[in-house]
């Protein structure tokens, strides 16, 4: 049985953000799963075997530190990149403490979110992000 692509899993509350990352994720040969909150990730039936999360800070219901304080509590560590409209250094500061690889601000510019998978994901097609970098 040939190998399972590596699978990323978003959670956003915005359908259009979760179709466009999820549309973006499969050009690039990547297995995507996508959920509108946090409790859906928990219930995924594939949570370990992923290989990255990308997740929104804000959203109803469970907010992306909180999803990250359940997976830590089930022993899931998951590289993470935390979607934000605003990367202040409080919230940079509460994303390194959680663990997270990279915080992108929205707008998302370029190719920087697709660039920071492929990194989390071992595969150098792209340029490396900065770690918490700021978009370009």
């Amino acid at each position: 049985m040939p190998d399972r692509l590596p699978l990323v899993l978003v959670v956003n509350d915005d359908e259009a953000m979760r179709n466009a990352l999820q549309f973006a994720l499969q050009l690039e040969g990547v297995e995507v799963h996508v959920h509108g909150e946090g409790a859906d990730v928990l219930a995924d039936r594939d949570l370990s075997r992923a290989s990255c999360l990308i997740l929104k800070d804000r959203m109803p219901r469970m907010d992306g530190f909180e999803l990250l304080d359940c997976l830590q509590a089930r022993d899931i560590s998951l590289p993470a990149i935390l979607l934000t409209s605003a990367a202040t250094v409080r919230l940079r500061a509460r994303a390194i403490a959680a663990g997270v690889q990279l915080v992108l601000e929205k707008p998302i510019l370029d190719n920087a979110l697709v660039d920071g998978v492929m990194t989390i994901l071992g595969h150098q097609k792209h340029q490396t992000p900065e770690p918490l970098s700021r978009n370009p």
